[in-house]
């Protein structure tokens, strides 16, 4: 929680004020807030607990979808998620996550909001799972378990915003009549669930990282929800990159809703199929 803070002091402080370069294959802008904030990270966790493995975003140096550590204590950091919107003044849809895996299981994480001072926590034990809610100036709030059942009679999705109403009609003729809660940041929208105000968010990227969900993964697990891919897989923490997507989900959703959402991403995938044999043609 420490490093949390601290990192999210030095990434206010720098926003506004910084250089955004392009980091290579494609994978998204990265500022001088990015690499301070992983500095500060790193620092703590390696002072902390030098005998485990600390893997970060900013200082990886594995290539592609290399194979990760599982045996044992592993720390995934995502020192700044949402830069595209840390840069963006009209928006606060960026935190610092970090997660704990422990022998391929996610065991812990912290997500925090450094525009607002909001942060979450969870631990994800076999015999001990409690999430906490913490706000600037207030003690912390321990999270209930998410209910069983839906909230409302509409399935609440999390989305980057702007919203394309073509993707909310898509999931109303597929799964059932929906609405979206736009949210920029992956680990945000997974806090969207945890906080009961969305149902599901999913992403056919194929550039998520496990540093992306670690900490998202371990928070919503202690309240019941969970995290797959669109396969309806479990998430394998030896690879970096998801190629199969992600689906976090509360409980509310069951097997047949579930499953209604594979359909929905495999559809998807058949018309682009569909459209790149018309293309090359």
């Amino acid at each position: 929680e420490a490093a949390a803070r601290e990192a999210a002091e030095v990434i206010m402080q720098y926003r506004f004020k910084v250089l955004v370069k392009q980091k290579d294959a494609g994978e998204g802008p990265v500022t001088e807030a990015d690499l301070a904030a992983d500095r500060i990270i790193r620092g703590h966790i390696e002072t902390a607990f030098p005998g485990d493995t600390c893997i970060s975003e900013e200082s990886f140096e594995g290539v592609g979808n290399a194979v990760l550590p599982t045996k044992g204590r592993v720390w995934h950091v995502d020192p700044l998620d949402g830069t595209k919107c840390y840069i963006d003044p009209n928006s606060s849809d960026f935190c610092i996550m970090i997660g704990l895996v422990i022998d391929g299981v996610p065991a812990a994480g912290l997500i925090m909001e450094p525009a607002t001072g909001r942060l979450w926590k969870g631990v994800n034990g076999q015999e001990y799972r409690q999430a906490w809610h913490m706000a600037p100036g207030e003690a912390p709030t321990q999270l209930p378990p998410l209910p069983s059942t839906l909230a409302s009679s509409q399935l609440r999705f999390g989305a980057a915003p702007p919203v394309h109403p073509r993707f909310e009609r898509l999931i109303s003729e597929h799964v059932m009549p929906a609405r979206a809660v736009p949210k920029g940041s992956a680990g945000l929208k997974a806090m969207l669930i945890v906080d009961g105000e969305s149902d599901m968010y999913t992403s056919g990227c194929k550039q998520i990282s496990i540093w992306d969900i670690a900490a998202a993964h371990a928070i919503l697990a202690a309240v019941g929800g969970g995290l797959c891919t669109l396969d309806l897989k479990p998430i394998n923490y030896a690879q970096k990159q998801l190629r199969d997507g992600l689906f976090f989900y509360n409980p509310g959703l069951d097997g047949a809703m579930k499953e209604r959402v594979r359909g929905m991403y495999q559809h998807l995938a058949e018309q682009r199929r569909l459209r790149e044999q018309q293309a090359a043609h």
